[in-house]
């Protein structure tokens, strides 16, 4: 079960819980349900992890090689101290 984030031109943004188990007509509507008029078009947002995976632990190359290998040799308080902008990671 996936959930979708749909947007129209009009300024609409909606999410919606989409499975493959019901009926794709089932799904989010195909015109916007505000304008009723333009077609829904689905939004694809990659900032930030915001697509639902989070990658624990080590093995995986963004903790251990990417974005997140700042954190490896990092305790607790250094994380947040960085995260709230008080220290630099590097």
């Amino acid at each position: 079960m996936a959930i979708n984030t749909y947007s129209c031109e009009c300024g609409f943004k909606e999410e919606y819980i989409e499975s493959f188990s019901v009926e794709k007509s089932n799904w989010h509507p195909e015109i916007c349900p505000k304008c009723n008029e333009k077609p829904l078009t689905k939004v694809f947002d990659m900032a930030g992890h915001s697509i639902g995976i989070d990658f624990v632990g080590s093995g995986f190359y963004i903790n251990d090689y990417g974005t997140h290998n700042w954190k490896r040799n990092m305790n607790q308080t250094d994380q947040s101290k960085v995260l709230a902008g008080e220290m630099d990671p590097y």
